[in-house]
């Protein structure tokens, strides 16, 4: 970033760098990995310190040494029906197909279900359906 970039930019850039390493379901994964992982504690950790930040490093360090501006530019790189579909393809998994859903699920699970009995299948319907259409 240049000495002239204004507050509102830096400001985004930073919560985009949060959100890429912060993600709905790494409030509660990490503590659910430890309980699950018992005497393999320091393998289930090295597995999601590797996927949770060796790879999102990966992807800023791809777009950073590549010089594209873009997404499909980067990918074009490969070939340009390629970087339509792969564009396409992380766009749907980003917002519709994966994480809306995701967040409304750990929205759910941790500040509704707790209140509900186990028999209230019409509130999860209407979380799960409200998440595809909001």
């Amino acid at each position: 970033m240049s000495s002239r970039d204004s507050f509102s930019s830096v400001a985004v850039v930073g919560f985009m760098l949060f959100a890429l390493f912060f993600g709905a379901g790494n409030l509660i994964f990490p503590v659910m990995l430890g309980q699950l992982s018992g005497e393999n504690m320091i393998l289930a950790n090295a597995g999601f310190i590797v996927t949770g930040v060796g790879l999102p490093i990966l992807g800023i360090f791809a777009l950073a040494f590549s010089g594209k501006s873009d997404l499909q530019s980067l990918a074009s790189r490969v070939h340009p029906l390629f970087a339509l579909v792969f564009t396409v393809a992380l766009y749907l998994s980003i917002g519709p197909l994966f994480a809306i859903p995701r967040t409304n699920t750990v929205s759910f699970e941790m500040g509704i279900n707790p209140f509900l009995g186990n028999n209230d299948a019409f509130c999860r319907y209407f979380f799960i359906q409200s998440s595809f259409l909001l």
